[in-house]
């Protein structure tokens, strides 16, 4: 008989093998939720100085522990993964830098009297939880750079120096601000905490910033005792944490969010360093290599203060068709790089044709006017947010740095995208953001009429590869292309399914571009807030978001943006979460997709784009059309008069049945057998035999045409078990659906 795996988690055994027991239990002992066990530890604990009765108290504890499974472990073991991250390495040195700033005396001294660092760590979480949690905020902000998505840096040009620290922030007057312009709603707290960073070997001084609010309502299923499944809503804590190097001038901050990177940094200089965000706006730390596409040879610019021997690329990276595949070229800096390109690699060789530089390194000679001393500086960026000029420990050489790479044209600045000019391409953003792919070619930008270098100025796009594949409709070829090289600059070449000539095309067409979707989703929600009576943002689904509500006969209607309905997939996952939530009431649902179904759930389906206002409209929608389109389809929200199932398309459509929700249909045969059932429910003749229902189809049972998901949602309450085995009718008989006016905006439990 195998051996049963021990459920204990490997930090959970650290903690007590390695911890003082008395402080090992406790930490574990610890409930934070109502649904976590309690695990009845002992509580016998031992003289310390026992060593063997010790190490039996924690034999007692591994056996107490084995009796749980892992799921009811897990909170105690993240808890234990906590504790442990700031009792090791970088986490004792951002723990000890924390609580000497936050603890009082009395408690540094209890803190400091701990016999190691683990039960440092330990004493902090469960004596000083806000403490904790700063260092822990403290601990990951040296690690921004590593995060990726989650991280930006802006540079602040400030007239005049402020001797700046962590006491002089009014973090009140912060928090209320970044509360104004995140748009949160009343009860909605907003916290700001400001900490001194002292100056390590690789950072100057610096102070940090830690904000926290409460962030957009979502929710979770929840399996009940009962064995029904239920609904909690709740509204997840948000952080985002700032850096700010008075030496540097320089923001540096992590939030998931961009919009709230971006409004954290400017409410920050705003209030904290007294600066005009709209006179001069942050500049937002994005590298562009575009122009070593043409030359990898830099002229030295001229800088006040300073005089330049050379400047010189001695490292190149490019991708080869995809991000997995690259060519490096490093050179001496007595070498010409582009020479040796050429007599290497060919005289149009890679590096020239190159549409993605993914790594540049540069060598600068220089010295500082009145100043004999030779001085270099290196310089690598790594796509578009990383640079080594950040890890710098030099200020003044940083600030250099930073100076040449905007003379080359390298550092490019954020410039938020105008509300006038958003508007303006609302219509074509709709439809970028509409899109299933998550990258999109300039081609198809430029059929949208949209400007790719605005955009990622904007932060809508970022750059990516180049497209390998293109689809060629000519007369002699139609199919698949393949893109190479062009002698041409400013072309490509594109070649047939066997190698033949298809032309050229420009080389803008070809290029690929990431979407932002977070940030894109973001704009656009912003953009329709003001049709709303009552906002209350809440993310149900990537591709469904509850906006708020408008007013309609002195009701509360939900509205909803949702995107990819033309895809079956999507809008029957769609249907199935809105009529888990048929409390809230007949709703509008704004579609960014043109195809569509008429309805989701007990909502109205409404093409967002056939609502626009005239450009010279206040509000941005028809909201009286808006009203009528609700108005007109409100009956079938509520089930018609009568059974009924309307095609929208070959493949999608929707079932009605007086007093039940609208059921959305994908396929052909889920649309076939409910037409069937609906047919034979109006004749009289509820029951049809399996056999003629599924007549037609590869499946034998109407189960096999749907997801299991979906059919458990449906059965006995859409299609149930005829009064014979192997029959099946259309169920009829259900409670009639709420009406809206009666029904608020959802809110959180």
């Amino acid at each position: 008989m195998a051996r049963k795996a021990n459920p204990i988690g490997p930090h959970v055994l650290a903690l007590i093998e390695d911890a003082r027991v008395d402080l090992a239990r406790s930490a574990l002992a610890l409930r934070e939720g109502d649904n976590e066990p309690d695990f009845k530890l002992p509580d016998d604990i031992p003289d310390h100085s026992d060593e063997e009765a010790v190490e039996a108290f924690r034999q007692r504890l591994v056996q107490t522990l084995s009796e749980f499974d892992q799921d009811e472990l897990r909170p105690a073991e993240q808890r234990a993964r906590r504790i442990r991250s700031l009792a090791d390495g970088k986490g004792v040195t951002s723990l000890s830098t924390i609580v000497e700033q936050r603890l009082d005396d009395d408690q540094s001294e209890d803190f400091e009297r701990q016999p190691d660092r683990l039960c440092r760590s330990i004493w902090v979480y469960l004596n000083a939880r806000e403490t904790f949690e700063d260092a822990e905020s403290f601990h990951f902000a040296r690690q921004f750079r590593d995060h990726g998505k989650l991280y930006d840096a802006f540079e602040v040009e400030l007239e005049n120096h402020l001797a700046l620290d962590a006491a002089a922030i009014n973090e009140a007057a912060l928090a209320a601000k970044i509360k104004y312009m995140l748009e949160l709603k009343s009860d909605i707290s907003c916290t700001v905490k400001a900490l001194d960073l002292p100056a390590t070997d690789t950072h100057p001084a610096s102070i940090m910033l830690i904000v926290r609010h409460g962030g957009p309502l979502s929710s979770v299923y929840d399996h009940r005792h009962d064995g029904r499944r239920g609904t909690i809503y709740y509204r997840p804590p948000n952080e985002a944490t700032l850096i700010y190097t008075p030496s540097l001038r320089q923001i540096e901050v992590c939030a998931d969010s961009p919009v709230v990177r971006q409004t954290v940094s400017d409410s920050f200089a705003e209030v904290a360093l007294g600066h005009d965000i709209s006179q001069k706006p942050l500049t937002w730390k994005r590298y562009n290599l575009s122009r070593f596409r043409t030359s990898l040879l830099l002229e030295p610019p001229e800088i006040e203060g300073y005089e330049f021997e050379f400047a010189r690329v001695l490292e190149a990276e490019v991708r080869l068709g995809t991000w997995r595949r690259k060519l490096q070229l490093k050179v001496t800096v007595d070498d010409d790089i582009e020479e040796v390109a050429d007599q290497y690699l060919g005289a149009r060789n890679i590096f020239r044709r190159a549409e993605a530089f993914s790594r540049i390194g540069i060598a600068v000679a220089y010295n500082r006017v009145g100043d004999e001393k030779e001085r270099s500086i290196n310089i690598t960026i790594a796509g578009t947010k990383s640079c080594n000029l950040q890890s710098k420990t030099d200020p003044e050489e940083r600030s250099l740095g930073f100076a040449l790479l905007k003379e080359w044209g390298i550092l490019s600045a954020f410039r938020q995208i105008a509300p006038d000019d958003l508007r303006a391409i609302f219509a074509q953003l709709v439809q970028l953001h509409d899109r299933v792919e998550d990258e999109v070619s300039g081609g198809y930008l430029l059929e949208l009429g949209l400007d790719a270098s605005r955009l990622i100025e904007g932060g809508l796009l970022e750059r990516r590869d180049r497209q390998d594949i293109v689809l060629i409709e000519d007369d002699d070829i139609d199919g698949e292309g393949s893109v190479k090289p062009s002698a041409t600059e400013g072309m490509v070449r594109t070649e047939g399914p066997f190698g033949e000539d298809a032309g050229k095309r420009p080389l803008s067409d070809v290029k690929m571009f990431a979407i932002n979707g977070q940030w894109l989703h973001e704009t656009l929600t912003r953009l329709m807030k003001p049709i709303l009576s009552k906002r209350a943002a809440q993310i149900l689904d990537p591709d469904l978001t509850l906006l708020g509500a408008m007013r309609i006969n002195d009701g509360d209607v939900p509205v909803y943006f949702a995107r990819r309905l033309n895809d079956p997939k999507t809008a029957q996952r769609l249907d199935l979460v809105l009529r888990a939530r048929d409390t809230a009431g007949v709703g509008i649902i704004l579609a960014a997709s043109e195809e569509m179904p008429s309805h989701l759930g007990p909502n109205v389906v409404v093409p967002l784009l056939s609502h626009l206002s005239p450009a010279d409209d206040d509000l941005l929608f028809s909201r009286d059309g808006l009203e009528l389109a609700y108005r007109n389809s409100l009956s079938l929200a509520r089930g018609g008069v009568s059974p009924r199932v309307i095609r929208t398309g070959t493949q999608s459509g929707t079932l009605y049945i007086p007093g039940k929700e609208p059921l959305h249909l994908g396929g052909n045969d889920q649309l076939t057998i409910f037409e069937r059932l609906v047919v034979a429910a109006g004749k009289g003749s509820p029951d049809v035999q399996v056999k003629a229902l599924m007549d037609g189809f590869d499946c034998r049972s109407p189960q096999q045409a749907f997801r299991k998901e979906t059919w458990d949602s449906i059965r006995d309450v859409y299609i149930g078990k005829g009064a014979k085995n192997g029959y099946w009718r259309l169920v009829l008989a259900a409670l009639p659906t709420e009406s809206v006016t009666q029904t608020a905006v959802e809110e959180p439990v």
